[in-house]
């Protein structure tokens, strides 16, 4: 079985949760999967063809381009945001709760790929907790936070600010306090964003429409990319979005992805997880089965050799939805972690991380 390598252009990850190991089913075996060793960046952004079918686009050049990287042998780990201060879980094996990062309560983190981190605090402020100096407030007008990707030698915050509407925040500046904004994805009329994951410069997005929607690719200037993403699945129930989660790789070469069907009333009813290949046509690498019925998976994300998300397990009597984190190894055929969420009760989001985080208390 082929592993894949851990990042490259995008760097690995970093702190998380404590877990507990059991036996699964058989995995789907790689065997399409072949190392990704590039970042896909466009040479000029007149190259793309904005055109609303990638397939006809012409195929695009892959140039090298520095992204923050971490040292070789960095084992990433998983930030688990939930109704108690963000933790960490480290490893693939069962653990002791590592800490809290330094009491940070959060529904979202997301590593700004130089040692500290973006967050949405409970209020929904969106709060950048640099590795030096103050914490700094990028904002509080009730936007979402997205994900943070890294080009032009800086990282970038993505916020989704309207249904159909993406801005970048600039992280790093001169004058602190001064971030650059500007609007970088904005939807037709009547398309919304339901998923949302970056990568160095391309960003990867699912979109619902009066149909099921569709996954789509974005690069730094707001262009839409011509890779190699899934074809869309049979529309099961108009008006529910086919793709439910999407997470990159952090070296951009792969994608995870959740499929969705659902029942006559439009509820959950089966959920599948994908891994392929971009910069190939060899389809998914991995497939599985991780929902059942009335199961929703509303957080995704990807090391490059494991994904990790947000289980809400329904009921049709309406008892209290039961949420849980599964740590899935692409690699190893039968390595299923399930984070112990210790007094947890509820849980808003999972990241992996992709440098070490060294925040100053």
């Amino acid at each position: 079985m082929v592993a894949r390598p851990r990042t490259r252009s995008l760097g690995a990850l970093l702190t998380l949760l404590a877990l507990s190991a059991i036996a699964c089913g058989e995995l789907t075996p790689p065997a399409a999967y072949s190392p990704t060793t590039s970042s896909t960046v466009p040479v000029e952004p007149d190259q793309i063809a904005a055109t609303a079918d990638p397939a006809e686009a012409e195929p695009v050049p892959a140039i090298e381009e520095f992204v923050p990287t971490a040292e070789p042998g960095y084992v990433p780990s998983l930030l688990v945001s939930a109704d108690v201060p963000v933790f960490a879980v480290d490893g693939l094996e069962s653990l002791p709760l590592a800490g809290s990062l330094e009491g940070l309560e959060a529904t979202r983190v997301h590593d700004d790929l130089v040692g500290g981190v973006v967050v949405q605090e409970p209020d929904g402020s969106i709060v950048y907790r640099r590795a030096q100096g103050q914490n700094e407030l990028l904002d509080a007008s009730g936007t979402d936070l997205l994900d943070v990707g890294f080009w032009d030698g800086s990282p970038r915050a993505f916020v989704k600010s309207a249904p159909g509407r993406v801005d970048w925040i600039q992280l790093v500046t001169e004058t602190p306090g001064e971030h650059e904004r500007r609007t970088h994805v904005e939807l037709d009329g009547g398309e919304e964003i339901v998923a949302f994951s970056a990568s160095g410069d391309i960003q990867a997005v699912i979109v619902q429409d009066d149909r099921c929607g569709e996954m789509r690719f974005y690069g730094s200037d707001g262009q839409r990319l011509p890779l190699q993403g899934p074809p869309a699945p049979p529309c099961t129930f108009p008006d529910r979005p086919s793709f439910g989660a999407v997470a990159l790789s952090p070296d951009g070469g792969a994608v995870a992805y959740t499929i969705v069907t659902y029942r006559d009333d439009g509820t959950e009813q089966v959920t599948e997880l994908e891994a392929r290949e971009l910069l190939v046509d060899n389809g998914p690498f991995f497939s599985r089965r991780i929902g059942e019925d009335l199961d929703v998976v509303n957080s995704l994300t990807f090391d490059g050799e494991r994904v990790a998300y947000v289980r809400t397990s329904n009921s049709e009597d309406g008892e209290q939805p039961i949420k849980s984190v599964t740590m899935l190894d692409l690699t190893a055929g039968s390595s299923e972690l399930v984070v112990d969420l210790l007094a947890s009760t509820d849980v808003f989001s999972v990241a992996f991380t992709r440098v070490p985080i060294d925040l100053v208390p």
